[in-house]
């Protein structure tokens, strides 16, 4: 019986060996998400790590080139046992069914490497709640790691919208508001924007694009930062903007900005104003020249 059992447990092993088929490349996926249908494989017990590879998605900015979504590719050499013995814990099982908290824990996507070449997802145990074990994240991100390549995915922002801190595509907020709550806004007679006045404001000119879509959207053209006199006789134009009744109807707009809170102005039709509170008033063709100048 000794020998049928110990027979049977190297060919419990071979069979683990021989199931090392779900194979992935030695490098982070390109794309701007990992693949997360990927199947996962239960590291055999032979199974040594000579490299453990890291793959993060983030945003950077790539001078001369703006704002863009990348692969960060990074790499630890070594067996990583500490890694390796959490890797190995077998799951928990509860009879609750998992899922059982509502915490989202994100994993980062990452390979190990054996001397053979051979890349492979590991599978993560996890709790009775389906949740990788925090000891195996842990052991994951205290490695060692040297970053290899960063690449670059899909642009966010040109360097020309990063620079000015405006975006190269904005919501037109006056038009998709009237879209959705046609009738809903309510005009008021003049009142003051911003209480206290800001110090700064930051005037992003957008173009409209298609109005047929009830998400209606523009696309950047220039940017202005007032302050000291010029915001100061802006400020007075906004304040004393009456109430408006006028259907917009536009073809740019302007997104003024102190950091905290927004406000909304068209810049040609009816010159409608949305104060930050979404209440409508109309300015004056002197206050939306001060805008587009």
């Amino acid at each position: 019986m000794l020998v049928v059992a110990v027979l049977a447990g190297c060919d419990h092993a071979a069979d683990r060996t021989a199931r090392l088929d779900h194979v992935v490349g030695a490098s982070c996926p390109k794309g701007p998400q990992p693949d997360l249908s990927l199947p996962r494989q239960v590291l055999p017990q032979d199974f040594v790590p000579v490299q453990v590879i890291r793959c993060r998605w983030d945003s950077r900015y790539l001078p001369g080139k703006g704002l863009w979504e990348v692969v960060i590719e990074e790499h630890t050499d070594g067996p990583a046992g500490e890694l390796m013995i959490e890797l190995r814990h077998p799951s928990e099982r509860s009879i609750f069914g998992q899922n059982c908290t509502l915490e989202l824990i994100l994993v980062d996507y990452f390979v190990v490497v054996d001397s053979a070449g051979r890349a492979v997802l590991p599978d993560l145990p996890t709790t009775v709640c389906g949740k990788p074990f925090r000891s195996a994240l842990d052991a994951l991100r205290r490695l060692p790691y040297r970053v290899d390549e960063q690449i670059p995915t899909r642009r966010v922002e040109s360097e020309k919208a990063f620079r000015a801190g405006c975006g190269d595509k904005y919501t037109d907020v006056i038009l998709t508001v009237s879209h959705l709550r046609a009738g809903t806004t309510q005009p008021q007679q003049a009142r003051p924007m911003w209480n206290p006045a800001p110090k700064g404001l930051r005037v992003c000119v957008y173009r409209t694009l298609d109005k047929s879509s009830d998400m209606v959207g523009g696309s950047f053209e220039s940017v202005r930062i007032l302050k000291g006199r010029s915001l100061r006789t802006l400020l007075t134009a906004l304040d004393s903007a009456p109430a408006t009744d006028c259907p917009s109807d536009h073809t740019r707009f302007a997104v003024l900005s102190t950091g905290s809170r927004e406000a909304y102005a068209e810049l040609d039709g009816c010159r409608n104003l949305m104060r930050p509170d979404g209440t409508l008033g109309r300015l004056t063709p002197n206050a939306a020249a001060l805008l587009a100048d």
